[in-house]
């Protein structure tokens, strides 16, 4: 078995709730029923006695002089109502008043009666008497009654609610019209709305219009159909005369339905309620709508006063990062105003030394630009801290010209051992010699431990400072080494460090390099390319087919056996070219020379000078090389009597004639005295095309330093 829940339904679960709420026995409830049942029996004979009552109040209408003349078989076209009477209840009369007014007429004109009848009624026939019977039968069937009533024309359909009914208010004038229409309705009359009154609410206007808009009637309009007409029985003929008459029932029942639809649509129209009612719907959507625009209004103040709060917001952080930005600058101008004062004082302080020679020695101006330009070099890699040290340290009135480049000395040895500084572009000041034992060093530990250098390069410790030859190495390494390579970017490592003689640096350092390199950084690039203008001007003592073309009277650059230019002024190129064989060979042979002799252009000897401190011996035959350069390079003015001491490059030595020319201009149109906006030295560089703001002043000093060595050469020669 399975336990289900089950529904009680029907009487007797009626009877037995009924027991349980009333607390009754069996007994006690069926007596109840029995009252409830003759109560409601006594109801329905008293509603039958009151429509007995009515009966017995009405009265039967007299015969019409129409309908005693009508024939018989003309009974189609007859009232029935006013045959029996009963012409002004007509749909509203019951069954009773029905068979009442037939009792009446019947004893009137039954042809029994009739025929012992003496007067004017003497004369009739039986034909009243038959369509008195008609009518009856008609009247008392329901559905034939129904058929005939749908078509029956009622006096009030003459009434007209725009004519008649013009001086009445809307709803006594409408009233009657909704109620004979509502005879016709399948929903029983008690049902069907009302059309209220002036005070009705929206909703029962509504409702009182919905339901005639949707009004459903059940006028079928059969009583009009045609009859056959005599003759034989034929099944088409029926079949199209039935075909027929359904066609014309459903002609007539759109026109009624287009009636009634019409006289709604009209009174709908004329309702001054409605008119209320769309009054308020308008004010009413009017107050929405103006309640939405009041939203929206203050939603866009809301928004205008976030905007402007967040601009103001957004100004004044702007306002912060500009005032930030402003300070941080004004703070870089002062770091970097510092430190071109500190590294001018350097200099002015080196000057007054003389640049670490003795007192009255004199450097060449070979030399001097060597010196320079890699003191200019090392002082770029100073921070500002560094240069104050060493400003405060050469100020020191107690140590001597000597003591003074050890000072440098050290500061340089500082930046090789650190990285920061290529050793060979500080020969000057000793950095080759620190750079020598560093990579003794370094190999010594990378043969007694192979994976030194990973594990140092891994350990995550901050990588040194990128040097100029190391940035243009990369750049070169990179357009050698193109993407695609295997290990492409060890392989340019290992490429720099090869070219540098510096570590190897990791992979990552090197991507992190070139990614800031692709940004350009201006002062990077400038530097590069200086450095390759550089190496381009080292080059061409090993190139003797290659020649500058240098404007102006200079004396063309010769090679000798070791590659060592020289100038070739006319008769003097053999003893010039003897002279530098031993002076050549001499160098080649000692660390650190003393002095050395040589002749002028009219083959008179040169007082002994002193050299740089300490210049390393393998770069003898490259410094002897490059002054030889720059004494074929220089003006043909006398030479200085230390022309040919060695040094690096004299890059300020080779400029054209054009260029000269261009950089005197720029020096005239920004005097020192020029207040315009920005650096002067950097409108002077712009004026010189090529030429950065470096080698502009590079070439000025060289020809401070020209002129005074000929005021030197000439106050020596007139001494003599």
């Amino acid at each position: 078995p399975i336990l289900e829940r089950i529904e009680p339904v029907g009487p007797q679960y009626l009877a037995h709730a009924r027991r349980k709420l009333f607390n009754r026995t069996f007994s006690e409830d069926d007596e109840h029923v029995t009252k409830e049942k003759a109560a409601e029996a006594a109801a329905e004979a008293a509603r039958l006695a009151e429509d007995d009552d009515g009966m017995m109040d009405f009265e039967v209408e007299p015969d019409h002089k129409d309908d005693l003349r009508r024939d018989a078989k003309d009974w189609k076209t007859q009232d029935h109502y006013r045959v029996l009477g009963l012409g002004t209840l007509r749909w509203r009369a019951t069954p009773g008043m029905i068979k009442k007014a037939h009792r009446t007429k019947v004893l009137i004109h039954h042809p029994d009666k009739k025929s012992g009848a003496s007067g004017g009624n003497a004369t009739h026939d039986d034909a009243f008497f038959k369509c008195l019977q008609r009518a009856v039968e008609l009247l008392s069937d329901p559905i034939k009654r129904r058929q005939y009533d749908s078509v029956d024309p009622i006096p009030e359909e003459s009434y007209n609610p725009l004519k008649d009914g013009a001086d009445l208010p809307f709803i006594e004038a409408w009233r009657p019209v909704f109620e004979r229409e509502a005879r016709f309705s399948v929903v029983d009359r008690k049902n069907v709305p009302s059309i209220g009154t002036m005070d009705s609410t929206k909703e029962q206007v509504e409702a009182f219009y919905g339901f005639w808009y949707g009004f459903e009637s059940w006028r079928s309009f059969e009583y009009m159909d045609k009859e056959e007409g005599d003759g034989p029985e034929n099944r088409d003929d029926k079949r199209y005369l039935e075909k027929k008459n359904k066609a014309e029932r459903a002609k007539l029942k759109k026109e009624d339905a287009a009636r009634l639809r019409k006289l709604v649509d009209t009174a709908f129209a004329l309702d001054p309620r409605m008119a209320v009612f769309k009054e308020m719907d308008r004010e009413a959507k009017d107050a929405k709508k103006k309640e939405r625009q009041e939203q929206a209004v203050k939603a866009k103040q809301v928004a205008e006063r976030e905007a402007a709060l967040a601009k103001e917001l957004q100004e004044e952080k702007e306002s912060e990062e500009r005032i930030k930005r402003d300070e941080d600058r004004k703070e870089k101008e002062a770091r970097k105003k510092a430190i071109r004062k500190e590294k001018k004082n350097v200099k002015t302080l080196m000057k007054d030394a003389n640049y670490g020679y003795s007192k009255g020695k004199h450097i060449a101006p070979a030399a001097l630009e060597i010196y320079l330009s890699e003191l200019e070099t090392m002082l770029d890699k100073l921070s500002l801290e560094d240069l104050e040290k060493i400003g405060s340290e050469l100020s020191a009135s107690k140590k001597t010209n000597e003591e003074k480049q050890k000072i440098l000395t050290i500061a340089a040895q500082n930046l090789v051992r650190d990285g920061l500084a290529n050793p060979e572009s500080l020969t000057q000041f000793g950095g080759d010699g620190v750079e020598r034992v560093v990579r003794q060093t370094d190999t010594k530990a990378s043969a007694s431990t192979p994976t030194a250098a990973s594990s140092s390069s891994s350990s995550g410790k901050p990588t040194k400072e990128w040097s100029v030859e190391e940035v243009a190495l990369l750049i070169k390494a990179a357009n050698k080494f193109p993407g695609g390579v295997s290990d492409r970017w060890d392989t340019i490592a290992g490429y720099v460090a090869l070219h540098t003689g510096l570590p190897q640096r990791d992979a990552e350092d090197v991507i992190k390099k070139s990614k800031a390199v692709q940004k350009g950084a201006a002062q990077e690039a400038t530097a590069v390319r200086q450095l390759q203008f550089q190496k381009k001007t080292y080059d061409i003592t090993d190139a003797p087919s290659i020649r500058y073309d240098i404007e102006g009277d200079v004396p063309p650059v010769a090679v000798i056996d070791d590659n060592t230019p020289v100038a070739t002024t006319g008769t003097t190129d053999a003893a010039a070219v003897g002279k530098k064989k031993k002076a050549g060979a001499g160098s080649s042979k000692a660390a650190a020379p003393s002095s050395s002799t040589t002749k002028d252009v009219k083959g008179s000897t040169a007082s002994e000078t002193s050299p740089a401190p300490a210049p390393s011996t393998s770069t003898v035959p490259a410094a002897a090389k490059t002054a030889a350069l720059a004494a074929a390079t220089a003006p043909t003015t006398p030479a200085s009597p230390s022309a040919t001491v060695a040094g690096g490059p004299p890059a300020a030595a080779l400029w054209t004639a054009a260029e000269q020319k261009l950089l005197e201009a720029g020096m005239k149109a920004y005097p020192p005295s020029w207040q315009g906006e920005g650096d002067r030295w950097d409108k002077i560089a712009e004026s010189v095309p090529g030429r950065t703001k470096k080698e502009c002043k590079l070439r000025v000093k060289y020809l401070q330093e020209q002129v005074k060595m000929q005021k030197a050469a000439a106050s020596t020669g007139s001494g003599r």
